[in-house]
């Protein structure tokens, strides 16, 4: 009779044994069959817009991928990655495209709306990173129009002068005309010092914009130094040879001087109007002072005084 139960509880045992070793080995098998159908819903939700609920599968597909220590389709990154995107979720956007770009699945959109989203972050580096990356894989994709312009402000924004000017020729006409980034161009142009080209530049800007500060600006510098110079050269030279050749050399380039200062002169009172800044004042006192109008000057003087 001992024996009899003895029996009885081993065999018990290796009952529950075999039903609990069942049991653990159907768990990861109902998990998985459970990421299939997530995934299949996920993806008609994808392809039907609704953003919300696909995205929320994606991310329960890819808890359960992870807690099985299985690998997660590529492709589902990448369209969770979009979807985020398309619900401004611009952290999630970065979070699971980032990853995607990593596998053969990643397309054009990828890189286009990583570089959108890492210029909604605020981060240069990555956001040129991507532009980059686009414009080398895609030299003929649907975008890249509009990525060389994103990545010519980028350069501009992050002050890699030489590579904006390298990019400008590449731009298409449209955007060479378009007043953003025209002034971007006379930035750069600016801090290059490449003074040849800032006439045109600026010329270009003003006919656009009319009260651009940074155009008028040029124009009025350059013609008051202009004046300026000419000005101090020729009156060097008369003092110390004051002949009668040397003088009628003076009264010749004084024509020429003080028109440069009318146009100079002009440009800061348009300045002045717009933007009433000191040293636009002090620069219209110099120039009445040239003029021998001592009251317009001292007037000037005073009202650089004041700001």
């Amino acid at each position: 009779m001992i024996k009899s139960n003895k029996l009885i509880v081993i065999a018990a045992a290796a009952a529950i044994i075999f039903i609990s070793c069942t049991s653990t080995k159907q768990v990861p098998q109902a998990k998985q069959d459970n990421s299939i159908q997530k995934q299949q819903e996920a993806n008609a939700a994808y392809s039907t817009s609704d953003f919300q609920k696909a995205l929320s599968l994606y991310e329960d597909v890819i808890e359960i991928k992870k807690s099985q220590n299985k690998r997660v389709d590529s492709t589902i990154y990448q369209n969770a990655g979009i979807a985020a995107w398309e619900l401004k979720l611009t952290d999630k956007t970065i979070q699971y495209l980032e990853i995607a770009k990593r596998y053969p699945i990643a397309t054009e959109k990828t890189y286009i709306i990583l570089a959108k989203a890492f210029l909604e972050k605020d981060n240069l580096s990555k956001e040129i990173t991507n532009l980059d990356t686009y414009i080398t894989k895609y030299p003929q994709g649907e975008e890249i129009k509009n990525m060389q312009k994103q990545l010519f402000s980028a350069y501009v924004r992050s002050e890699n002068w030489e590579s904006a000017y390298k990019l400008w020729p590449l731009l298409d006409s449209n955007a060479q005309n378009e007043l953003k980034l025209l002034a971007a161009y006379f930035k750069v142009c600016k801090q290059l010092n490449y003074k040849n080209q800032l006439d045109k530049i600026a010329g270009q800007i003003l006919k656009l914009d009319a009260n651009s500060i940074d155009a008028i600006e040029h124009f009025a510098e350059k013609h008051y130094y202009l004046a300026e110079n000419s000005y101090v050269k020729e009156m060097k030279a008369y003092q110390a040879n004051k002949t009668d050749k040397q003088y009628q050399q003076l009264l010749a380039a004084y024509k020429v001087y003080f028109e440069n200062y009318r146009i100079a002169r002009d440009y800061f009172l348009r300045l002045y109007q717009l933007d009433p800044k000191s040293r636009y004042a002090t620069f219209l006192g110099n120039i009445f002072i040239r003029y021998e109008n001592k009251e317009k000057a001292d007037y000037y003087y005073n009202l650089a005084k004041k700001k």
